[in-house]
């Protein structure tokens, strides 16, 4: 299993623009992280820093128990950039060696690799077609096979999702469980929060440069402190909620009814009120979006909020 990261008050400017004003959050090995935030909030700029593309201004990166900013080799890190990387004229199948060999695999064992990925990633059949004449979807997941063929143990990806349709969101969300169940570190970036958030188990989240949330998700949502409760109840009269402290109506039209419901009532107390006004044909209860933890999070500034999973 690879070794944890920690990243400790980083700080890095560009002339006089603050990207990261002293960032701070741990990655896990076995787990699937996630470093979200709208665009322009310093995740490409502290990606860059974990890949010694840029040096920090200020604070420190450890991989285990040494300080990254000493430590040159890479070779067992898998990357994927943002912007596309591949060789325009190169066939699928032969970029994907080429990169294998530069990782120093051997040309027999890069080739095994590249046709074992291509196929998890459906794109055998097109080994011998040039790179340039793939979609933008295909071209997202070969890119993604340079970055995996010389099974790295350290995952990083930055917005490995833009401009894949749901099919193949799905096919490479389960390849990052995969790595991930294999003890492998995968941190990837992301803007499109709910996208995400049934992949994420953990979440870093800045804005601005800072972390306003960091932790494991299913807690995070958890103790928000305000549920929603949707009901199908069969009755226009709303008159079961009188009594019902606390609880207010998010959104009511025809039958459907969404309640914000505090921690502090049983969401089953509120059910029974329902039931007991007429026949509830469905409910559900919903807690709050990654969207909606961050929209909170940022009006909450100054946060720092740590979550132990």
């Amino acid at each position: 299993m690879a070794a944890g990261l920690r990243v400790d008050r980083v700080v890095h400017a560009f002339g006089e623009r603050v990207a990261l004003d002293g960032v701070s959050c741990a990655v896990t090995p076995g787990r699937l992280t996630g470093l979200l935030g709208p665009n322009g909030a310093g995740k490409t700029t502290l990606m860059r820093i974990l890949l010694g593309v840029l040096r920090p201004d200020g604070g420190e990166v450890w991989l285990g128990s040494e300080r990254l900013q000493d430590v040159h080799d890479r070779r067992t890190w898998g990357y994927l950039p943002q912007e596309r990387g591949l060789y325009p004229a190169m066939p699928a199948g032969a970029q994907v060696v080429h990169f294998g060999r530069l990782h120093g695999l051997t040309r027999a064992e890069a080739n095994r690799r590249a046709r074992d990925l291509l196929d998890e990633l459906e794109l055998g059949h097109r080994w011998d077609e040039r790179t340039d004449r793939l979609s933008g979807g295909m071209q997202q997941r070969l890119q993604l096979a340079t970055a995996l063929v010389h099974g790295p143990e350290v995952v990083v990806l930055d917005e490995p999702f833009a401009g894949l349709d749901p099919v193949a969101v799905e096919g490479l969300s389960a390849m990052l469980r995969q790595r991930a169940a294999r003890g492998c570190l995968v941190l990837f970036s992301s803007h499109q929060l709910d996208l995400v958030q049934d992949l994420c188990e953990d979440i870093v989240m800045v804005d601005h440069g800072r972390t306003v949330l960091a932790g494991a998700v299913s807690d995070l949502r958890a103790s928000a402190g305000q549920r929603r409760l949707r009901l199908h109840v069969e009755t226009p009269d709303r008159g079961w909620l009188v009594g019902l402290d606390g609880v207010r109506v998010v959104s009511d039209h025809a039958d459907d009814l969404r309640l914000g419901v505090p921690s502090g009532v049983d969401p089953l107390a509120v059910l029974d009120a329902a039931r007991s006004a007429g026949r509830v044909r469905d409910f559900g209860l919903e807690l709050p979006t990654l969207s909606e933890l961050f929209l909170a999070a940022v009006a909450a500034e100054p946060v720092l909020e740590e979550v132990s999973g």
